[in-house]
């Protein structure tokens, strides 16, 4: 349970990681990118200035399974990402990932980045990347044995680390729902859902059981920006991007997996296209308490 509940959290941390950036920009930079739904960008900084539409089109991705920590274990995932552009290219090195299971139905998680990011040939922009706070219900319990689907809903809170554009809020929401089915020996689970600051996603993975302590994973996710941006349309900006990856893990022990993932997106293609992304890092699950038998 220990090692497939820390590679469960590794292969989505990676996902997370390898999320794509947002595809346009209100007055003249980005919001974030899309991890966990958005996060730290090279487009958070004002210094960089990238080009971009008058609107707010932002893309938001999400990926998660159904499973849950069991009630007081947690998982600490240490991971860095990389990713290219046309017009720039970031490194979020480290990000800090945590969960930790409060109950036998409800997971609490946080994610802080830490960004480098610049244009081509231009200066570096460095700083914590926005927070993101989740709070993962379990409606149901996804089980092999028994066949069964699982379901899942996960409120996100997410705190933008700079200043928002005029008018604009620091904290939006979002509120993916997830499902997955488990076999013998590989399992499918996808997300669904909407980001306040407007967008809809939905992704899905298929992760297969190389031996027992590797798994490979394959995932696609598809983001839309619902809201009309005029200028960044005339300039080339998509308005729905799709990317997939795929990612390798390893449970070196019972608590300790690393994993590692590639990927690009594969939609059309515009001067925030994801060019490559990669990523790796390490989980640890621990007990944070010992959970009490009730007779």
């Amino acid at each position: 349970m220990f090692r497939r509940a820390a590679a469960s959290v590794g292969l989505i941390v990676s996902v997370f990681v390898m999320a794509s950036p947002v595809a346009a920009q209100g007055n003249g930079h980005a919001y974030g990118h899309a991890k966990r739904g958005g996060g730290p960008s090279a487009a958070s900084a004002p210094e960089l200035q990238l080009p971009g539409g008058t609107g707010v089109r932002n893309f938001g991705s999400w990926l998660d399974d159904a499973s849950m920590l069991p009630q007081g274990m947690g998982a600490l995932t240490l991971s860095f990402g990389y990713w290219r552009t046309p017009t720039f290219s970031e490194w979020d090195v480290p990000v800090t990932d945590g969960s930790i299971g409060l109950t036998r139905r409800i997971q609490f998680g946080a994610s802080v980045p830490y960004f480098h990011a610049a244009e081509g040939g231009g200066p570096v922009a460095r700083g914590f990347g926005d927070v993101y706070l989740s709070t993962k219900i379990q409606l149901r319990e996804p089980s092999a044995t028994r066949r069964t689907l699982g379901f899942s809903v996960t409120p996100v809170l997410e705190v933008l680390s700079t200043a928002p554009a005029p008018g604009k809020s620091r904290m939006s929401w979002a509120l993916p729902g997830s499902i997955e089915w488990q076999a013998t020996r590989w399992r499918v689970f996808g997300s669904a859902g909407y980001f306040s600051r407007g967008s809809l996603f939905a992704s899905g993975a298929l992760e297969l059981a190389l031996t027992e302590r590797a798994y490979l994973t394959g995932t696609i996710s598809q983001s839309h920006s619902v809201r009309r941006d005029d200028l960044s349309a005339a300039l080339g900006y998509a308005q729905t991007r799709t990317d997939v990856t795929g990612a390798v893990s390893t449970a070196l022990s019972d608590t300790v997996t690393i994993f590692g993932a590639v990927g690009r997106t594969i939609s059309t293609r515009d001067p925030n296209s994801a060019t490559i992304l990669v990523s790796g890092g390490a989980s640890i699950s621990f007990h944070a308490w010992r959970a009490v038998a009730r007779r």
